[in-house]
């Protein structure tokens, strides 16, 4: 039997109602616990998803986990562009030059390494996997933590 439009739509519209409720909602507990919010939204999503609550089953290749992809890296980038500031830009632009070059190469060339060797992961894909989980994590834990001046002076919040 195959679905109906309708059921579709319905199905779209509580599987990103559910996403939004329950990231605001983990969102909000992180900043209370202070604890990155990226791992929060790993464990409830990990919660909701079909191996443990079966709330939402969004298989890797369709469209609306594009589309949910899409949104969450639109939204990551426009609020970081929305919450810069230049005349801090113009304070710390050395260190972001030096993370986002020398820091890169040596966190790429020790997690490659690592997975290599740990999880027999091939080199290459290990140093991609890297680059994209540690800029995930960071610019998170930025926004969710004060524990770095940089981080707390480049993100302030109105």
């Amino acid at each position: 039997m195959e679905a109906s439009a309708v059921d579709i739509a319905k199905h779209i519209l509580l599987a990103c109602g559910l996403i939004l409720a329950v990231g605001t909602i983990t969102g909000l507990l992180s900043q209370k616990v202070g604890i990155p919010d990226v791992a929060t939204f790993l464990i409830a999503g990990m919660l909701i998803g079909p191996e443990v609550l079966r709330l939402i089953d969004i298989r890797a290749d369709s469209a609306l986990n594009q589309f949910i992809l899409l949104f969450g890296a639109s939204y990551i980038l426009f609020d970081g562009g929305a919450s810069l500031r230049f005349e801090v830009l113009k304070r710390v632009w050395i260190t972001i030059l030096v993370i986002s070059t020398i820091g890169v190469v040596i966190t790429a060339a020790i997690t490659g390494i690592a997975a290599y060797y740990i999880l027999g992961v091939p080199f290459i894909v290990a140093l991609l996997l890297a680059q994209h989980w540690r800029r995930l994590i960071r610019q998170r834990w930025f926004r969710s933590s004060a524990r770095s001046r940089f981080a707390t002076a480049w993100h302030k919040r109105s």
